[in-house]
């Protein structure tokens, strides 16, 4: 399993990193498949987003705080102040974290589009 974190450097750069997460398998057990499963993550709540087929973000931004974002239709196309632009289709799953700094540009794919904020407990 994997997500796509952006972050801020030093300088208020923003930048893509992938980061793989640590798996461990679990035993079948009364009657549920093995399943393969991350380390739990602390979260505050999560939100779920609807936006209309016109809608789109500011330019330029930060991330309003650290929360991961999943892509649940549509489609997102996310542009770093590094230059580097990637097209994140549903299922994707982003950790945003570049709170100071330049930001990022978020374009959304036309049609109907859902997303899920899972904002992270300040502590981490």
């Amino acid at each position: 399993m994997h997500y796509v974190r952006i972050f801020n450097d030093e300088a208020g750069e923003s930048h893509f990193e992938d980061v793989l997460l640590p798996e461990v398998v679990s035993p079948p057990e009364q009657g549920v498949a093995e399943l393969t499963l991350s380390d739990p993550v602390s979260v505050d709540r999560a939100i779920f987003v609807s936006l209309p087929g016109d809608a789109q973000a500011p330019d330029w931004h930060t991330a309003p705080r650290r929360q991961f974002v999943v892509v649940l239709d549509g489609g997102v196309r996310i542009e770093v102040s590094d230059g580097e632009v990637r097209d994140l289709p549903p299922g994707s799953v982003v950790l945003v974290e570049d709170t100071i700094g330049r930001g990022h540009v978020t374009e959304y794919v036309a049609g109907p589009r859902r997303v899920m904020l899972i904002p992270l407990e300040a502590e981490q």
